[in-house]
């Protein structure tokens, strides 16, 4: 009887079947394509070569990185709402006291007044941040 009531209510019910078939196979592609981070990880892979073999400089790398640093970022903050795992665990990166006082005194100085030094705390200064990791184990 199950066959028959199908096929029978087939123009009623078929359409609707379709159209949320349709919508569900929308949505998986959508959440996919949200929550894949592989192609961002091969675009920082390939950025990192290309400043390696000297087709870019230092600023435009920065630019880039920043750039892909920010996808990396959405893509996490997806996988978040959506609730799926995040690899790697909580990391939190904070900037140092020192520099947050020295940028509140001057925030837009950016001279060379250390004798031709690039102004330290920037994004790829070894003062410019310091990063924690925490792995939720206790290695004592």
């Amino acid at each position: 009887m199950g066959l028959l009531k199908h096929l029978l209510f087939w123009p009623v019910t078929g359409p609707e079947f379709l159209v949320k078939f349709s919508l569900g196979k929308v949505e998986e592609t959508v959440r996919r394509e949200l929550t894949d981070d592989q192609s961002v990880k091969e675009d920082l892979l390939a950025l990192q070569m290309q400043l390696e073999l000297g087709e870019i400089d230092d600023a435009e790398y920065v630019e880039r990185e920043a750039e892909l640093m920010r996808r990396l970022r959405e893509v996490r903050q997806w996988r978040e709402e959506l609730g799926m795992g995040i690899a790697g665990g909580p990391v939190r990166v904070a900037r140092s006291e020192v520099e947050d006082a020295s940028e509140e005194a001057a925030p837009d100085d950016t001279s060379d007044d250390a004798g031709g030094e690039p102004p330290r705390g920037g994004i790829a200064s070894s003062g410019g941040a310091s990063v924690e990791l925490d792995l939720g184990r206790d290695d004592r």
